[in-house]
């Protein structure tokens, strides 16, 4: 059946479905940075993308209880600049790692990097001073490349990283996987400016170490796994090598900025059979009633009947039938609109 679509009905179809797009848009994506959500430039979803890519089960963690309780050294959880303290939770998480998973931390000014290496037995430490390189950099000081040690395991292929406005780590007792290059300092009073007492040397800016039966990998930049950094240097070698041969990476925003309205919704379903079944049950009714909404108009009638009589309704009884809907109408409206509703009926049945 064909319906005569007027322009002003257009036009409004064409506004509601502009609106719903956006709220699902607006409500499924998210703008914070370094957002697992977040497709602007500013975001890390294509860590998930990545990971995807080679098959590898994701987990995106809302609470430290969606770690695996029984993890190996092939799962790998991530922890990219919390912006709030774990405190007690990081139990949790301590518990991960020396029961033999990967954690992998990236932080450059914030405290929560640190509390939490802590919190877990690892002895690196972000710096938080920002790291600047005059001459090996691009494409300013404040973006320096390092080079890496691309004989360990975790990061086979990988020769050069692009940070973004990082830091430096302080190894401690760990292993260095990657260091800034000879050229590059630390901008203590954050002038963005070699003064004469900052010191021109080669930092440590990727660290891994041994926690129990787990590993803490340490990244002093959480910005090069963002959208737009990962196309530098090998940047997205280093994410693939971190997650190719991982059978399971958690994504942890248990302590980042909130998700998305929908997805967090979704996330939420997931976890809850009642939920499921509740939208279930409601995506049925609404169908029920959709297809139902036609029909239960009194003068709406099958091409042959009326659903209610089994028979068609006449003239007459159409009349009647507006007649008791909307008794202060005259006369002469009545027969207006009803001549419409039979005309309307007729091309229906035309169509049909």
């Amino acid at each position: 059946m064909v319906r005569d679509w007027s322009l002003p009905r257009v036009v409004l179809a064409t506004l509601i479905g502009a609106v719903v797009v956006a709220l699902v848009v607006a409500g499924s994506t998210s703008a914070a940075s370094f957002g697992v959500f977040n497709t602007n430039w500013d975001g890390t979803s294509q860590v998930s993308a990545v990971a995807e890519e080679t098959n590898t089960r994701t987990t995106v963690a809302r609470s430290v209880s969606d770690y695996p309780a029984a993890p190996s050294n092939d799962t790998l959880a991530v922890v990219l600049s919390p912006d709030e303290p774990y405190g007690n939770e990081a139990n949790t998480i301590r518990s991960y790692v020396r029961d033999g998973g990967t954690l992998l931390i990236a932080e450059d000014y914030g405290s929560g990097g640190n509390e939490l290496l802590e919190a877990v037995g690892a002895t690196a430490r972000i710096d938080g001073r920002p790291l600047r390189d005059e001459t090996r950099a691009d494409p300013g000081p404040a973006f320096p490349e390092a080079t890496v040690n691309s004989s360990h395991p975790t990061t086979t292929g990988v020769e050069t990283l692009v940070l973004n406005h990082g830091s430096v780590v302080e190894p401690g007792n760990a292993t260095v996987l990657a260091n800034s290059s000879p050229f590059s300092y630390l901008d203590g009073n954050r002038n963005e400016a070699l003064d004469e007492s900052e010191v021109i040397t080669s930092h440590p800016v990727v660290t891994t170490e041994q926690v129990g039966q787990g590993t803490v990998i340490v990244v002093s930049d959480p910005s090069i796994f963002l959208n737009a950094m990962l196309d530098r240097g090998d940047n997205r070698a280093f994410l693939k090598a971190l997650v190719e041969d991982r059978a399971h990476v958690v994504l942890d925003v248990s302590h980042t900025t909130a998700l998305p309205p929908l997805v967090a919704a979704r996330l939420a379903l997931q976890d809850s059979a009642l939920g499921i079944v509740i939208l279930g049950a409601l995506s049925i009714l609404a169908v029920l009633l959709a297809t139902d909404s036609r029909r239960s108009l009194p003068w709406r009638s099958s091409p042959d009947s009326d659903p209610t009589s089994g028979v068609a309704m006449s003239h007459e009884e159409i009349v009647r039938a507006v007649r008791e809907r909307h008794e202060e109408w005259t006369d002469e409206r009545i027969a207006r609109v009803t001549d419409s509703l039979i005309q309307a009926d007729d091309n229906d049945r035309t169509d049909d």
